[in-house]
């Protein structure tokens, strides 16, 4: 089983679920290096304080989030599960924050979260329903890969993990998760074509890409040709296509499910 590289940005610090990205009702679309970054760093910050210094060190506050955040299917969200990712995404709006100048919406981010975590559900219940199974050997080499992803050996990236809620049982268990959900979305759509058009644009998009942070940066480095890049600009189109075929499946799921958020 393949392992999307958007999984692996659980070793860039900020829990798989949010990885999932799939619920939120935000934008489908995106660039590949946007793919491979935290869903935490896609949303905007808001326009309400957080309460918090901005020093990016804080944690929000938890102590209104009920016990069970939401039900889908008949099947609970704890507060236990909730947490760690959000204080991650919070983490992440924090450092954001920091650069825009604006407050990180506590509120919003919450509910995004919950519908996160809600669309990573009814996909794994649609995976289970289909019998899509991950082995041991799935999960250790998903965890071998996100671990060197993050340039770290698996006991500092646990430990990293572990720093942020998320011991090895769960971690694991995320890892399962997300690999079921992109099996999932292989027997629902196939494999994934790209063109050569396709990769053309993307790597158009990535020359325009540096060229802005070399100006911002005032360091201008040689852009490598499109045959060097090809293998690399292919993943990234596949990566974006299923990532937009996980977001657009969840939402239909989302449809027919019955779902309830108590925040």
């Amino acid at each position: 089983m393949r392992t999307n590289r958007w999984l692996l940005g659980l070793a860039m610090s900020v829990s798989v679920v949010a990885l999932a990205a799939c619920g939120s009702g935000g934008d489908e679309g995106g660039d590949a290096k946007s793919q491979e970054s935290s869903a935490a760093a896609e949303q905007s910050p808001g326009a309400d304080a957080s309460g918090q210094d901005g020093s990016g060190q804080g944690k929000p506050s938890t102590k209104d989030i009920p016990k069970v955040v939401a039900e889908v299917n008949g099947e609970k969200i704890t507060k236990d599960e909730f947490v760690p990712l959000f204080e991650t995404q919070y983490q992440q709006m924090q450092m954001q924050a920091q650069q825009s100048g604006q407050p990180v919406d506590e509120k919003d981010l919450k509910k995004q979260t919950a519908e996160n975590l809600v669309s990573t559900k009814v996909l794994t219940q649609e995976a289970d329903k289909r019998d899509i199974s991950v082995s041991d050997k799935d999960i250790d080499k998903a965890l071998k890969e996100s671990a060197q992803s993050g340039q770290m050996s698996e006991k500092d990236f646990l430990k990293s993990m572990k720093d942020q809620g998320m011991d090895e049982k769960k971690v694991r268990s995320e890892l399962s998760n997300q690999l079921k959900i992109e099996g999932l979305v292989e027997d629902e759509y196939g494999e994934f074509k790209v063109s050569g058009e396709e990769i053309g644009q993307a790597y158009e998009q990535a020359k325009s890409q540096q060229e802005q942070m070399a100006q911002q940066g005032g360091q201008q480095q040689e852009m490598p040709s499109i045959d060097e890049m090809r293998p690399q600009l292919k993943e990234q189109v596949k990566q974006q296509k299923s990532t937009e075929a996980t977001q657009k499946y969840a939402k239909k799921l989302r449809k027919k499910a019955d779902v309830t958020i108590n925040l």
